[in-house]
């Protein structure tokens, strides 16, 4: 069992499935496992576009140390950051991805099916079910929020997710300058062709397809009915993802009746300071992020 002078524990590089190489994740319990079922689990996906080899797990760490450092680390039970196959990005001028590489060749849904396969994998280790905050970066507040719309995401994906039959939903995702509405952010930067691209690279050119996978096409009174609260956290600083996605999926839960009771179906909006990345390469306002939604669960439940 261990005593307190055994904790934190540091887990690196744990395998959750033998898809690929980046089929792992970082895993972090900072004390005892207590019997207070209070305590909550914070799992953390990455951004980067889906495609970027140089944006990993390890982007977590900054933010993790702050919060083991933070008044709320007692109320923590443990954390984690999932890596997950990338998109294929031949021309990256450093890492450039390999046909023959299964770790960056993915399409959807090999991502969403990846990050299922590494929540089922912590449910079923740690037993925490429902008690744990979903937090996403970037296109990892899209996969943060597609883990809540499970299948509704028309009939043609049900088949490939199985997984999501078997993993419990969060009882709340926070999204950091996250990606909302794919069609509304490309022709946002219909000037800049990359955004098409690195979205067809992982979603195929069908724009019917990318509405349907955007978290602002959710059903979520089917789909995450037991979910408690919704933290939109973004900077107009940003300079990658404008403003706009958060207002649209703003609108689009609100259309599904967040934000009424302050006891149920909770919407909160955190306005953060810095650039796209660097809320999370400092930490500071990725932690400050996750430290106030703590703080809106601990007064909920």
């Amino acid at each position: 069992m261990g005593d307190a002078a055994d904790y934190p524990q540091y887990h690196q590089h744990v395998e959750y499935s033998d898809e690929s190489s980046l089929n792992t994740l970082d895993v972090c319990i900072p004390h005892h496992p207590p019997a207070d079922r209070k305590q909550l689990w914070i799992i953390f996906i990455h951004g980067g576009a889906w495609l970027d080899p140089e944006i990993d797990s390890s982007s977590f760490k900054k933010t993790q140390d702050l919060l083991l450092a933070s008044h709320h680390a007692a109320t923590i039970a443990g954390l984690a950051s999932l890596n997950y196959r990338l998109s294929p990005n031949p021309s990256h001028p450093q890492h450039p991805s390999n046909p023959s590489d299964p770790a960056r060749n993915a399409k959807h849904p090999d991502h969403i099916n990846d990050v299922l396969a590494a929540l089922l994998y912590l449910q079923g280790t740690y037993h925490f079910e429902d008690r744990y905050v979903l937090v996403g970066h970037s296109c990892g507040a899209t996969l943060a929020f597609q883990v809540a719309m499970k299948r509704y995401w028309g009939s043609q994906y049900e088949s490939t997710f199985a997984l999501e039959l078997n993993v419990v939903p969060p009882m709340t995702v926070v999204g950091v300058e996250g990606l909302y509405d794919l069609p509304a952010l490309v022709k946002h930067h219909s000037g800049e062709p990359e955004y098409r691209d690195f979205v067809s690279n992982a979603f195929g050119s069908d724009e019917r397809v990318w509405a349907a996978v955007s978290p602002t096409s959710g059903e979520y009174e089917e789909s995450w009915p037991d979910g408690r609260l919704v933290v939109l956290a973004h900077s107009r600083e940003d300079e990658l993802v404008e403003w706009e996605q958060v207002d649209l999926m703003q609108r689009a839960l609100k259309a599904q009746g967040w934000g009424g009771r302050r006891d149920e179906r909770r919407l909160e909006l955190i306005e953060l300071k810095g650039k796209h990345d660097q809320v999370w390469e400092e930490g500071t306002e990725l932690a400050r992020a996750i430290e106030a939604t703590l703080g809106l669960v601990e007064a909920m439940v």
